[in-house]
């Protein structure tokens, strides 16, 4: 598990938009919903949940 990546997402609130640069796949938007199990929960604005394994995450960009 990426240590600064759970870090940085341990200190966001639930619902703030963010955006997640996973090496070669395209960055992905959405609303943070947390932490579950090592992934990352964000749900886009046409409400599809994505989970994200945390040990793939490059960056998070928070706005």
């Amino acid at each position: 598990m990426s240590c600064s990546v759970y870090a940085t997402l341990a200190h966001v609130g639930l619902g703030t938009v963010i955006t997640i640069h996973a090496g070669t796949t395209p960055n992905h938007q959405g609303r943070f919903l947390g932490i579950q199990n090592g992934n990352v929960v964000i749900a886009n604005n046409a409400g599809t949940v994505f989970y994200f394994p945390i040990d793939k995450i490059a960056v998070v960009h928070i706005p």
